[in-house]
Formats: C-alpha cells, structure tokens, sequence
C-alpha cells in the first residue's frame, strides 16, 4: 500500500514541476491572485495551464487573421 501512495506523490509532484515549468516557459510566473506557481495545488495549476495555453492560441489566430 505504502509503494503505491509513493508512486501516487512522486506523480502529482512530477505533473506539479512540468506545468509549473510550461506556465513559466509561457511568460506566466504567478497566478492572477498574485500567488506563487509552487504555492498553488496541483488542480489550480491544471486549470491556469488551461487558461494559459488556450489564451495564447486565441492569441495566436488573432495574428495569423491579420
């Protein structure tokens, strides 16, 4: 039991590291309430990733209209 609580952490800990880095690597260094990406729970890091990456395509096709 003990192994797969482990290997459960070390997965959200490993998705935490990735979509702070992407959030990073997007110009985005802190949520919009002015926490710390590290400070934020898995789940809001998904969800800003979310918004991040879907403003930047909107963003994106805006630029390839013009």
């Amino acid at each position: 039991m003990f192994l797969i609580e482990k290997s459960t952490i070390t997965a959200a800990s490993e998705r935490q590291d990735y979509l702070i880095h992407e959030l990073i690597r997007y110009g985005q260094y802190e949520a919009d309430d002015g926490r710390q990406l590290h400070e934020l729970p898995l789940a809001e890091l998904e969800r800003l990733h979310i918004k991040v990456k879907s403003d930047f395509g909107r963003k994106m096709s805006c630029e390839a209209e013009d």
